[in-house]
């Protein structure tokens, strides 16, 4: 199976994460966000967002819309084939957010309970603001970060002054949904070593891999998307990481 691309640190790899990431071995961590089945595709702009940017960059991007059931379902089967493929005790740190259908509240809680994840936090993604500012209800400024663990996880005590409320703002880029480099570093410096190895099976613009590079560790990312794998690798290629330092033999 060749990769997309690939240097000393990171991995990407074009394609299905669900054919792709049985055959990768196994992670201390895992560090995600899927797209959201937001239905974008049959979305009509109007009001603020007749002319925006973001609609612009989505249509060039994921057109998620399947049927809510279908995607809880993948969802939880995709977490669970994560879980096979992290180390006993490695991590899985899953970003999503709340939605409204038909006036009813959809939480990623339901289908998360639904895999064999332990949910051992759940953090508050506090925004800087909304892109939803003709809903009829406060604007929502918060996404959530699931912590998911096995029996037993690696934890570093000096993260512990992270708190559990991330007031984070959001960053320009030409991934519509990008999350901010911040956001993997934390779980990275929280849960693993350097050396150990993470994995994004929603790679996207390439956010985890640079963190991981960024904090010596090793990474693999999957991306449907080639777009989006030729935008991660120009931006991970330009992060310049000495090798590690050997460590002299007794």
């Amino acid at each position: 199976m060749k990769p997309y691309y690939a240097d000393r640190w990171c991995k990407i790899y074009h394609g299905d994460s669900r054919e792709i990431v049985p055959r990768l071995g196994r992670f201390n961590l895992v560090v995600t966000s899927p797209p959201y089945n937001q239905g974008i595709n049959n979305f009509k702009p109007s009001g603020m967002h007749r002319d925006s940017m973001w609609v612009s960059k989505i249509a060039k991007g994921y057109y998620d819309s399947i049927p809510e059931h279908d995607y809880q379902g993948q969802q939880a089967t995709m977490l669970d084939m994560l879980w096979s493929a992290t180390t006993p005790t490695g991590s899985c740190f899953y970003n999503h957010k709340l939605r409204w259908r038909g006036g009813r509240i959809l939480w990623p809680i339901d289908w998360i309970r639904r895999s064999r994840w332990r949910i051992r936090q759940e953090i508050v993604w506090a925004r800087n603001g909304s892109c939803t500012l003709n809903a009829r209800m406060f604007a929502p400024s918060d996404e959530r970060i699931y912590w998911l663990a096995k029996t037993k996880h690696r934890w570093n005590q000096e993260c512990v002054g992270f708190m559990s409320v991330w007031k984070i703002s959001t960053v320009q880029s030409e991934h519509a949904c990008a999350f901010p480099m911040v956001i993997p570093s934390r779980a990275i410096q929280a849960t693993t070593q350097p050396g150990q190895k993470i994995l994004d099976p929603y790679l996207g613009s390439g956010t985890t891999l640079a963190a991981s590079k960024t904090l010596r560790r090793h990474s693999v990312g999957v991306e449907s998307q080639e777009r989006y794998c030729e935008m991660a690798a120009v931006r991970i290629a330009a992060i310049h990481q000495d090798p590690p330092p050997r460590v002299a033999q007794k």
